[in-house]
């Protein structure tokens, strides 16, 4: 390979000129290299001058000092590079020059030096090199002659210049816009193989340094195709990916390591992450044990390994420097636009990817989900995301926020219906019911069997927050109407445009009402699991719906930039690690990501940067057929603002002061209740579930005397659903709820307002 082939730049941008150019440049520098050499030889022999010793040290000084002006900046990578391969005639000419001056009398030496100097500079003919030009590419190479070379075409020509063997390297990508890092793929002639090439070799067609330029075979090519990836600036990186390619193979793969006879197929280096892509033999099932991976490689913030796998046998291991979660961003109304997928964007994966979850399918319809998390995990965040995002996309979202409006008070005034305790969100749940029940028979009379949105009715979905607190109240009949009811709407709201989230703390069946199916139906669409408090639930949640081989780790409360070990060694305060709120494993559609939720920031209670993502427009609501598709639902509708049932204790209460209430279907009214409010159940629980007990005249059995104690204590006047308990503390408080509404069911009581009771002949 000639020095006029090399002639190329390093790091400056190419200039395509003519070959004849870059023969006259070479030429010229090697004719200068050699009368500096004769001058350098015969110099020193002639009477001593002090012009000799000036000229010579000036020239090495001044070069010297010009060398530190333009490399004195660290971030000029390899433009340092350039630089002192500019300056080493110079340096060195000088040099040699004062070394012959300072030497008395002749040595044969002071021949040999000057004459091997200009050998050797003739040879490298750096100013050339440096100087930043690049053989212009003929018309029939493809290329305008007229027009400059890009950084990808510069390298192209480079290695076809440098090997001469008819290889081509094609699909250039540069790893970023600011660096020269890069990988290609080398292409053999028809029927060759590519040549084995030296790190040297490879090093020298690019002018980088010895060993950052790597090549690697190609899984499922063959040896006519082969990936070159070269890091001149991240060298270190790229040493480290090649230790733990090595880990692998003792720690890992290894009879006895983490997982043996996983192979390492391959691996990239990027500047805050290394990805190995592995496999398991053919036959065997990929199991990738993360807390045994971290161990292998020395990792002591599980955090910092990411693990998916595609379910059969292969996988990909990503381990960063540090946490790749710890800043997140926030919020922009963009991230919360519906696409045409029914797309929204929540937050960002471990590998810099957007975090998008669905409102609603296209092709399935409303969707269901569940969201589990200890207190601090960050559900209330992900949760208000998604509800500015469902008022921005024209959503209509129900709240049901069990604990009394306390997990979500964002969102209070800002959706259609925020319905606060466990009463109030199960009357909210049987309108729900209700309208899904008018939208399928609609749908059956138009003969539609799926949802499509806005034709005719909008989207409803349904978001419940600690909803354990329902589902395993004390009342038995509100527990069993609000499994049943979910259950329901999970089973079949899909196809009718109704979706149900639920927010829970934990998936053990017995915060979740005992019921499995509601576990199951809620994890058929997104689950998102954050920190939770046993591995159990961590356990329940991946059951079904994780990739084969998928292990999660549970997300501890803090992490720390050195690891909890050395948090702990050096004595710090748990306040001094960085909280880990929003981070969750979001499984859907089949996969496993890591992610982390936009971050927003607390102030006196609320999220102000959350209530600022809802905009000021009115939340959307039902069409005017659905608020009318039954007449209790549509009176529970009407007043869902005003919060009646709030702080009522039990559903049968509730029910007796419910505003058009009516009785159930084939139990006739009481004499003398002109206003029909006889305290059963209104219509939503009327008919097919007539027979779920609410405590009314319905309810399975009386407690003995029970209903004569009550009208005992009325003959004092009226009181209070409270006094009443209070002096019958030898019944439970939903036995006292339920014989107040028998009594009034039979015409021996009335109430004179919500919660007062009296005996009906007062």
């Amino acid at each position: 390979m000639s020095t006029i082939d090399q002639a190329a730049p390093a790091a400056d941008t190419p200039k395509s000129v003519p070959g004849h150019v870059i023969y006259r440049r070479v030429l010229a520098e090697r004719t200068s290299y050699t009368l500096a050499a004769a001058g350098m030889a015969v110099g020193p022999q002639l009477d001593d001058s002090a012009w000799s010793y000036l000229a010579s040290g000036g020239i090495g000084l001044g070069t010297l000092a010009w060398l530190y002006a333009k490399t004195k900046n660290p971030d000029q990578s390899l433009g340092v590079l350039t630089r002192a391969q500019r300056a080493i005639p110079f340096l060195t000419a000088a040099g040699t020059y004062v070394a012959n001056l300072i030497t008395p009398g002749f040595n044969w030496w002071e021949v040999v030096a000057p004459a091997a100097w200009a050998s050797l500079m003739g040879w490298m003919a750096p100013l050339t090199r440096s100087a930043g030009l690049v053989l212009e590419l003929t018309e029939q190479q493809g290329a305008d002659p007229g027009k400059p070379l890009t950084y990808t075409e510069f390298l192209a020509v480079k290695w076809a210049q440098a090997t001469g063997d008819g290889t081509r390297l094609v699909s250039i990508t540069p790893f970023r816009a600011d660096r020269p890092d890069f990988e290609a793929v080398v292409v053999a002639q028809a029927g060759k193989a590519v040549p084995a090439f030296t790190e040297v070799q490879l090093a020298a067609a690019f002018d980088f340094p010895v060993g950052t330029v790597k090549m690697r075979p190609i899984q499922g090519s063959g040896p006519g195709r082969m990936r070159v990836v070269a890091r001149p600036t991240t060298e270190d990186t790229e040493r480290t990916a090649e230790g733990l390619r090595g880990l692998w193979e003792t720690a890992v793969a290894a009879p006895g390591g983490a997982a043996p006879g996983v192979d390492l197929i391959d691996h990239r280096a990027e500047p805050h992450r290394i990805v190995l892509l592995v496999a398991s033999p053919p036959g065997k099932e990929i199991r990738l044990p993360h807390t045994a991976i971290c161990s292998a490689f020395g990792i002591d913030d599980p955090s910092r390994l990411v693990i998916e796998t595609d379910g059969i046998r292969q996988g990909v291991v990503s381990v960063y420097k540090t946490n790749p979660l710890m800043k997140v961003r926030k919020a922009t109304v963009d991230d919360l636009k519906m696409d045409e997928k029914g797309r929204i964007t929540i937050g960002i994966c471990h590998d810099g990817k957007p975090a998008r979850m669905r409102l609603w399918d296209p092709g399935q319809g409303a969707l269901r989900g569940i969201t589990a998390g200890v207190t601090g995990a960050g559900k209330s965040v992900l949760q208000n995301l998604i509800l500015a995002a469902e008022k921005r996309s024209g959503v209509v979202s129900w709240v049901g926020d069990v604990q009394g409006g306390m997990s979500l008070p964002e969102a209070e005034g800002r959706v259609d219906w925020f319905a606060k305790g466990p009463v109030e969100t199960l009357l909210m749940l049987s309108v729900a019911h209700a309208v899904m029940k008018y939208r399928e028979r609609i749908s059956n009379e138009m003969k539609r069997g799926d949802f499509a949105l806005g034709r005719p009715w909008p989207l409803i979905n349904i978001t419940l927050d600690e909803i354990n607190r329902l589902l395993s109240h004390p009342d038995e009949a509100m527990r069993k109407a609000a499994a049943h009811l979910i259950a329901d709407i999970q089973k079949t709201g899909r196809k009718v445009g109704i979706g149900i989230r639920l927010a829970v703390q934990s998936l053990h069946l017995k915060d979740l009402g005992d019921d499995d199916a509601i576990r199951q139906q809620g994890k058929v669409g997104a689950l998102f699991l954050m920190r939770t408090a046993s591995s159990s639930t961590k356990e329940m949640g991946l059951d079904g719906i994780a990739p084969a081989g998928f292990q999660i780790e549970n997300i501890p409360a803090r992490i720390y930039e050195n690891g909890q070990i050395q948090a702990l060694f050096s004595g710090e305060d748990d306040e001094d690690g960085e909280s880990t709120a929003g981070m969750a494993y979001m499984f859907l559609d089949g996969r496993a990501k890591f992610m982390r939720t936009f971050f927003a920031e607390k102030v006196d209670g609320v999220y102000p940067d959350l209530i600022a993502l809802y905009g000021e427009d009115p939340p959307n609501g039902l069409t005017e057929g659905e608020a009318k598709a039954a007449q209790a639902a549509a009176a529970l509708y009407g007043v869902r603002h005003t919060n009646p049932y709030a702080d009522c204790d039990t559903l049968a209460q509730a029910f007796a002061d419910a505003p058009g209430s009516t009785p159930a279907a084939g139990t006739p009214a009481p004499d003398g209740d002109s206003d029909g409010d006889s305290g059963e159940a209104p219509v939503p629980f009327a008919g097919p579930y007539a027979d779920i007990p609410f405590g009314l005249a319905n309810d399975p059995g009386e407690e003995p005397g029970l209903q004569d104690q009550i009208l005992d204590l009325l003959a004092d006047g009226p009181k209070s659903l409270k006094e009443l308990r209070e002096a019958l503390p030898g019944f439970q408080p939903s036995s006292v709820s339920n014989a107040c509404s028998q009594l009034k069911a039979k015409g021996l009581a009335k109430t004179v307002k919500r919660g007062i009771w009296q005996r009906a002949d007062s």
